[in-house]
Protein backbone atom coordinates (compact mmCIF):
# COMPACT_ATOMS: atom_id res chain seq x y z
CA UNK A 1 0.00 0.00 0.00
CA UNK A 2 1.27 3.33 -0.46
CA UNK A 3 1.56 5.62 1.79
CA UNK A 4 -0.35 9.06 1.52
CA UNK A 5 2.22 11.16 2.79
CA UNK A 6 2.38 14.68 1.62
CA UNK A 7 5.78 15.54 -0.74
CA UNK A 8 6.49 19.12 -0.94
CA UNK A 9 8.38 19.26 -4.79
CA UNK A 10 9.23 22.61 -4.90
CA UNK A 11 9.78 23.29 -0.89
CA UNK A 12 12.21 20.11 -0.91
CA UNK A 13 14.06 21.42 -4.73
CA UNK A 14 14.25 24.80 -2.97
CA UNK A 15 16.07 23.52 0.16
CA UNK A 16 18.40 21.19 -2.52
CA UNK A 17 19.76 24.37 -4.35
CA UNK A 18 20.18 26.87 -1.64
CA UNK A 19 23.75 26.49 -2.71
CA UNK A 20 25.77 24.99 -5.20
CA UNK A 21 27.31 22.02 -4.31
CA UNK A 22 31.05 21.74 -5.60
CA UNK A 23 32.50 18.38 -5.10
CA UNK A 24 34.00 17.99 -1.58
CA UNK A 25 30.45 19.58 0.34
CA UNK A 26 28.27 16.84 -0.92
CA UNK A 27 28.05 16.13 2.91
CA UNK A 28 26.10 19.58 3.62
CA UNK A 29 22.84 17.88 1.94
CA UNK A 30 22.75 15.22 4.79
CA UNK A 31 19.89 17.07 6.38
CA UNK A 32 17.82 17.16 2.99
CA UNK A 33 18.37 13.10 2.88
CA UNK A 34 16.20 10.53 4.25
CA UNK A 35 16.06 8.57 7.69
CA UNK A 36 17.98 5.66 7.75
CA UNK A 37 20.52 6.44 4.62
CA UNK A 38 23.75 4.81 4.96
CA UNK A 39 27.31 6.07 3.71
CA UNK A 40 29.58 3.92 2.41
CA UNK A 41 33.62 4.35 2.75
CA UNK A 42 34.27 7.23 -0.52
CA UNK A 43 31.09 9.28 0.69
CA UNK A 44 27.89 8.05 -1.34
CA UNK A 45 25.22 7.46 0.58
CA UNK A 46 22.51 4.53 0.17
CA UNK A 47 19.42 2.99 1.25
CA UNK A 48 17.39 0.16 0.47
CA UNK A 49 13.54 0.26 0.34
CA UNK A 50 12.01 -3.14 0.10
CA UNK A 51 13.54 -6.07 -2.30
CA UNK A 52 14.06 -5.22 -5.72
CA UNK A 53 16.70 -5.57 -8.59
CA UNK A 54 16.10 -1.81 -9.67
CA UNK A 55 19.31 1.04 -8.99
CA UNK A 56 18.10 4.24 -8.65
CA UNK A 57 20.88 6.58 -8.96
CA UNK A 58 21.22 10.59 -8.84
CA UNK A 59 24.61 12.74 -7.63
CA UNK A 60 24.96 15.40 -4.88
CA UNK A 61 27.38 17.92 -6.67
CA UNK A 62 26.91 20.41 -8.82
CA UNK A 63 28.86 22.20 -11.77
CA UNK A 64 30.58 24.53 -9.94
CA UNK A 65 34.18 25.42 -8.52
CA UNK A 66 32.77 27.22 -5.06
CA UNK A 67 30.02 27.22 -2.75
CA UNK A 68 28.06 29.81 -3.22
CA UNK A 69 23.94 31.18 -2.37
CA UNK A 70 21.63 31.03 -4.96
CA UNK A 71 19.14 33.55 -5.42
CA UNK A 72 15.47 31.98 -6.62
CA UNK A 73 13.27 33.31 -9.04
CA UNK A 74 9.80 31.80 -9.06
CA UNK A 75 7.81 32.22 -12.53
CA UNK A 76 5.01 30.21 -12.45
CA UNK A 77 6.01 27.08 -12.46
CA UNK A 78 9.60 27.66 -14.00
CA UNK A 79 12.37 28.14 -10.81
CA UNK A 80 15.98 29.83 -12.12
CA UNK A 81 18.52 31.80 -10.63
CA UNK A 82 19.19 35.97 -10.49
CA UNK A 83 21.84 34.70 -13.13
CA UNK A 84 24.85 34.94 -11.03
CA UNK A 85 24.99 31.53 -10.31
CA UNK A 86 23.75 28.12 -11.80
CA UNK A 87 20.65 26.62 -10.44
CA UNK A 88 21.84 23.25 -9.70
CA UNK A 89 18.70 21.81 -11.39
CA UNK A 90 21.33 18.88 -12.67
CA UNK A 91 21.21 16.90 -10.68
CA UNK A 92 19.09 18.33 -7.82
CA UNK A 93 15.80 17.82 -9.95
CA UNK A 94 16.82 13.52 -9.86
CA UNK A 95 17.60 13.94 -6.29
CA UNK A 96 14.41 15.47 -5.87
CA UNK A 97 12.94 12.72 -8.03
CA UNK A 98 14.21 10.22 -5.91
CA UNK A 99 13.24 11.28 -2.31
CA UNK A 100 9.75 11.30 -3.94
CA UNK A 101 10.10 7.67 -4.76
CA UNK A 102 12.02 6.97 -1.10
CA UNK A 103 8.78 8.56 0.25
CA UNK A 104 6.32 6.68 -1.05
CA UNK A 105 8.42 3.25 -0.60
CA UNK A 106 8.98 2.42 -4.38
CA UNK A 107 11.17 -0.88 -3.56
CA UNK A 108 14.83 -0.17 -5.07
CA UNK A 109 18.42 0.52 -4.07
CA UNK A 110 18.63 4.24 -3.84
CA UNK A 111 22.32 5.63 -4.58
CA UNK A 112 23.26 9.20 -3.63
CA UNK A 113 26.98 9.37 -5.42
CA UNK A 114 29.42 12.10 -5.22
CA UNK A 115 31.74 13.77 -7.43
CA UNK A 116 29.57 12.94 -11.04
CA UNK A 117 30.43 16.21 -12.39
CA UNK A 118 34.44 16.06 -11.82
CA UNK A 119 34.55 12.42 -13.37
CA UNK A 120 31.85 9.78 -12.08
CA UNK A 121 34.24 9.93 -9.10
CA UNK A 122 31.60 8.32 -6.56
CA UNK A 123 30.30 5.93 -8.77
CA UNK A 124 33.62 4.56 -9.81
CA UNK A 125 34.83 4.16 -6.61
CA UNK A 126 31.91 2.67 -5.03
CA UNK A 127 31.63 0.20 -8.48
CA UNK A 128 35.45 -0.80 -7.84
CA UNK A 129 34.93 -1.26 -3.99
CA UNK A 130 32.24 -4.00 -4.50
CA UNK A 131 31.61 -5.06 -8.28
CA UNK A 132 29.28 -8.39 -7.46
CA UNK A 133 26.78 -6.18 -5.40
CA UNK A 134 25.88 -3.74 -8.31
CA UNK A 135 25.97 -7.16 -10.29
CA UNK A 136 22.87 -8.12 -8.14
CA UNK A 137 20.91 -5.43 -10.47
CA UNK A 138 19.16 -5.84 -13.42
CA UNK A 139 18.46 -1.91 -14.14
CA UNK A 140 19.89 1.60 -13.77
CA UNK A 141 18.45 4.26 -13.68
CA UNK A 142 19.29 8.23 -13.10
CA UNK A 143 16.77 11.00 -13.61
CA UNK A 144 20.00 13.32 -15.12
CA UNK A 145 19.02 14.20 -18.48
CA UNK A 146 17.87 17.39 -19.65
CA UNK A 147 14.31 18.75 -20.76
CA UNK A 148 11.91 16.04 -21.07
CA UNK A 149 10.62 12.88 -22.65
CA UNK A 150 14.27 10.68 -22.60
CA UNK A 151 15.01 7.62 -22.32
CA UNK A 152 18.80 7.22 -22.94
CA UNK A 153 20.25 4.58 -25.13
CA UNK A 154 23.27 5.03 -25.38
CA UNK A 155 26.33 6.85 -23.52
CA UNK A 156 30.04 6.88 -23.77
CA UNK A 157 29.12 6.28 -27.91
CA UNK A 158 28.14 2.98 -26.68
CA UNK A 159 24.55 1.24 -26.07
CA UNK A 160 23.99 1.42 -22.28
CA UNK A 161 20.17 -0.03 -22.61
CA UNK A 162 18.45 -2.34 -24.98
CA UNK A 163 15.45 -1.14 -27.31
CA UNK A 164 13.70 -3.73 -25.97
CA UNK A 165 13.95 -1.97 -22.54
CA UNK A 166 13.10 1.34 -23.72
CA UNK A 167 10.15 0.19 -25.46
CA UNK A 168 8.60 -1.07 -22.44
CA UNK A 169 9.74 1.58 -20.60
CA UNK A 170 8.29 4.33 -22.56
CA UNK A 171 4.34 2.30 -22.66
CA UNK A 172 5.04 2.57 -19.18
CA UNK A 173 5.29 6.20 -18.63
CA UNK A 174 2.87 6.58 -21.43
CA UNK A 175 0.59 4.07 -19.50
CA UNK A 176 0.86 6.68 -16.37
CA UNK A 177 0.62 10.07 -19.03
CA UNK A 178 3.97 10.97 -20.09
CA UNK A 179 5.65 10.62 -23.43
CA UNK A 180 9.35 9.27 -23.06
CA UNK A 181 11.11 8.01 -26.07
CA UNK A 182 14.74 6.29 -27.01
CA UNK A 183 17.35 8.87 -27.46
CA UNK A 184 20.36 7.60 -28.61
CA UNK A 185 22.41 10.43 -27.89
CA UNK A 186 23.22 10.59 -24.19
CA UNK A 187 26.64 11.98 -23.05
CA UNK A 188 27.86 10.55 -20.01
CA UNK A 189 26.35 10.15 -16.10
CA UNK A 190 26.49 7.56 -13.00
CA UNK A 191 24.66 4.96 -15.15
CA UNK A 192 27.37 4.97 -17.74
CA UNK A 193 29.87 3.68 -15.06
CA UNK A 194 27.77 0.20 -14.85
CA UNK A 195 27.60 -0.91 -18.09
CA UNK A 196 29.91 -3.68 -17.89
CA UNK A 197 27.53 -5.20 -14.86
CA UNK A 198 24.30 -4.18 -14.87
CA UNK A 199 22.25 -5.13 -18.37
CA UNK A 200 20.18 -2.15 -18.49
CA UNK A 201 21.51 1.33 -17.54
CA UNK A 202 19.42 4.59 -18.39
CA UNK A 203 19.35 8.24 -18.17
CA UNK A 204 15.92 9.58 -17.83
CA UNK A 205 14.96 12.99 -18.49
CA UNK A 206 13.76 15.41 -15.36
CA UNK A 207 12.83 18.43 -16.55
CA UNK A 208 15.83 20.67 -16.90
CA UNK A 209 17.02 23.34 -19.01
CA UNK A 210 20.17 24.91 -19.57
CA UNK A 211 22.27 22.86 -17.26
CA UNK A 212 25.95 24.26 -16.66
CA UNK A 213 24.85 27.40 -16.99
CA UNK A 214 23.64 31.10 -14.91
CA UNK A 215 20.48 30.06 -17.40
CA UNK A 216 19.56 27.11 -16.22
CA UNK A 217 15.95 26.43 -15.40
CA UNK A 218 13.78 23.76 -13.71
CA UNK A 219 9.66 23.36 -14.77
CA UNK A 220 8.82 22.39 -11.14
CA UNK A 221 5.60 20.92 -12.18
CA UNK A 222 6.99 19.12 -15.27
CA UNK A 223 9.38 17.65 -12.51
CA UNK A 224 6.49 16.57 -10.33
CA UNK A 225 4.78 14.90 -12.81
CA UNK A 226 7.88 12.50 -13.75
CA UNK A 227 8.37 11.52 -10.22
CA UNK A 228 4.49 10.61 -9.91
CA UNK A 229 4.98 8.72 -13.42
CA UNK A 230 7.80 7.01 -12.01
CA UNK A 231 6.07 5.82 -8.86
CA UNK A 232 3.87 4.15 -11.21
CA UNK A 233 5.95 2.29 -13.37
CA UNK A 234 6.53 -1.33 -12.94
CA UNK A 235 10.36 -1.19 -12.46
CA UNK A 236 10.63 -5.15 -12.04
CA UNK A 237 8.53 -5.96 -14.61
CA UNK A 238 10.97 -4.12 -17.11
CA UNK A 239 12.91 -6.63 -19.63
CA UNK A 240 16.30 -7.35 -19.21
CA UNK A 241 17.97 -7.87 -22.66
CA UNK A 242 21.39 -6.16 -22.77
CA UNK A 243 24.41 -9.15 -22.54
CA UNK A 244 27.16 -7.96 -21.20
CA UNK A 245 30.25 -10.10 -19.88
CA UNK A 246 30.73 -10.06 -16.44
CA UNK A 247 34.54 -10.23 -15.40
CA UNK A 248 34.74 -8.95 -11.96
CA UNK A 249 38.63 -8.38 -12.46
CA UNK A 250 38.62 -5.80 -15.33
CA UNK A 251 35.83 -3.45 -13.99
CA UNK A 252 36.81 -0.12 -13.28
Amino acid sequence: MRNNYSFDFKNTFLNLTEYTVPYGYESQLEPCLPAGVQKDSFGNYFIRIGESTTLFTAHLDTYSRERKKVSHVLDGTIIRTDGSTILGGDNKAGVTILLYLISKRVPGTYYFFIGEEVGCLGSRAALKSDASFFAQFDRAVTFDRRKAGSIVTHQRCGRCCSDQFAEALSLQFLNQGLAYHADPYGVFTDTAVFVEVIPECTNLSSGVWGEHTSEEYVDILLLEQIARAAEGVNWEGLPAHRNIPIDYNQVA
